[in-house]
């Protein structure tokens, strides 16, 4: 099973992730997606990237997917084409698979949509940030069969945090 943690922009998903990765102390696959806090253009906003993740964050412009004010859908898609064979790569026995974040930008690159559904269906343990919108590809994430969905709310992301910890220690210790 696989844990899918679910809310609203700036609700705490990728703190809660990487709070649990960090306790997990395992090696580390997939990737993190991150709006920088600095605008590089004003009128564009802070720009978005795609990194590998548990590695260092090195901006590139084959990692720029955007800017938070003007989204670019044609070179979004493009970036997400790109990076999801890095997604059908063997993934390390041990490894946690961390998929933050899958969104509505996430969702317009088919082949990427193709490469999550892989990694869902695989037998690593996968902790995902998942947007809470009706929006099909991410309906079919939060329904997946080998999913949990933890609602993130600010008034139980603490408690929430030792529930996803406890479930992903169960997940681990039951592929030993």
């Amino acid at each position: 099973m696989h844990a899918l943690i679910v809310g609203d922009r700036g609700v705490g998903k990728s703190t809660l992730i990487r709070r649990c990765l960090q306790e997990l102390n395992r090696p580390v696959f997939g990737f993190e997606t991150k709006k920088e806090p600095q605008p590089e253009d004003p009128l564009r906003g802070c720009p978005i990237y795609i990194y590998d993740a548990g590695m260092p964050h090195v901006r590139t412009p084959d990692n720029l997917i955007g800017y938070n004010k003007e989204p670019n859908a044609g070179s979004v898609t493009a970036v997400f084409d790109r990076y999801a064979p890095k997604l059908m790569a063997s993934v390390a026995e041990d490894a946690v698979v961390e998929l933050d974040e899958i969104g509505f930008l996430e969702a317009k690159s088919g082949i990427f949509c193709q490469a999550i559904l892989h990694l869902l269906d695989g037998p690593n343990p996968v902790i995902a940030a998942v947007k809470n919108k009706d929006i099909p590809f991410l309906n079919t994430i939060r329904e997946h069969p080998n999913a949990r969905c933890f609602y993130i709310t600010p008034e139980n992301r603490d408690v929430l945090y030792k529930d996803v910890l406890e479930f992903m220690k169960q997940q681990l210790e039951e592929m030993l």
